[in-house]
């Protein structure tokens, strides 16, 4: 949940995520694949000068799942 409580915050990127809750890159990202297989999160690649990054936006879905759970 704290993952989708930082994106209802402001998109992110995984790795700013990574550094942000605490866990292992591999780890984020296979949670931010889950969410993003059950609807709750949507990633949007972003182009860079230096590299090709993805940003990672909370959806209606996800919103509404921390609404109902009360954070």
């Amino acid at each position: 949940m704290e993952i989708l409580r930082r994106l209802a915050e402001a998109p992110s990127y995984g790795y700013q995520l990574h550094k942000d809750v605490g866990v292992s890159t591999p780890t984020i990202y296979r949670h931010l694949n889950d969410l993003e297989d059950a609807g709750m999160v949507k990633s949007t690649p972003i182009e860079d000068d230096s590299r090709d990054k993805t940003e990672y936006h909370i959806t209606d879905e996800g919103q509404q799942l921390l609404e109902l759970l009360g954070d």
